[in-house]
């Protein structure tokens, strides 16, 4: 009888930590300094102030009450492929003090993503990402600590970044400039003469 109760008991523990997985309703959170979109379960809130970002305005975090997800902006250059990449993640890993760690590649629309997941000191776990895109400068690392009934939560996360390639990054339209009509012009030019003759009568008064 006992046995039944602490298997009724550990299920009940598993179900509370999982229904943030399978009840919680996708929301779909925008970085428009980037233009980077990416979906993620309601209910994530920002802990800043400054509307998405906090002090540096190429860092972001969304949290959720069972998870943390921090994210950095950073742009391509000669050191940006898959082997610095990797060693960039087991370094991240090894600043974390992440035990029990694994490099993966999860398939991202639009990017190349190198990833690691491993537990943290206090048995959490953690999943650090790096996205770089294919039609743009843009390389993401997307750091989340998450408990680990979460782990398709966040995987589908890193999966589902998008980036709107239509409109380069704080690149805004300029305004067309307007024609001007003939009769515009010409008021316009009879303006700047009257003004010049009030200003000859001006010196000529002194």
């Amino acid at each position: 009888m006992m046995n039944c109760k602490k298997r009724l008991l550990l299920c009940l523990i598993v179900m509370a930590a999982a229904s943030f997985a399978t009840t919680t309703q996708a929301k779909t959170y925008t970085w428009e300094r980037f233009n980077i979109a990416f979906e993620a379960p309601d209910g994530g809130y920002v802990p800043f102030e400054f509307d998405f970002f906090f002090h540096d305005p190429y860092s972001a975090q969304v949290q959720w009450d069972e998870m943390v997800m921090t994210m950095q902006y950073y742009t391509k250059n000669e050191n940006t492929n898959k082997k610095n990449l990797n060693e960039m993640l087991k370094s991240r890993a090894l600043g974390y003090n992440m035990y029990d760690t694994k490099l993966f590649t999860p398939k991202v629309k639009g990017f190349k993503c190198y990833s690691l997941e491993g537990t943290m000191p206090d048995g959490s776990s953690a999943m650090i990402s790096y996205l770089v895109s294919d039609k743009t400068t843009t390389v993401l690392e997307v750091v989340v600590n998450y408990l680990r009934e979460n782990r398709k939560v966040v995987e589908d996360i890193i999966k589902s970044f998008t980036e709107n390639n239509n409109q380069q990054p704080n690149e805004r339209q300029k305004p067309k400039q307007k024609t001007q009509k003939k009769e515009d012009a010409e008021k316009q030019e009879q303006e700047i003469k009257r003004e010049k003759r009030r200003q000859q009568e001006k010196v000529f008064e002194c």
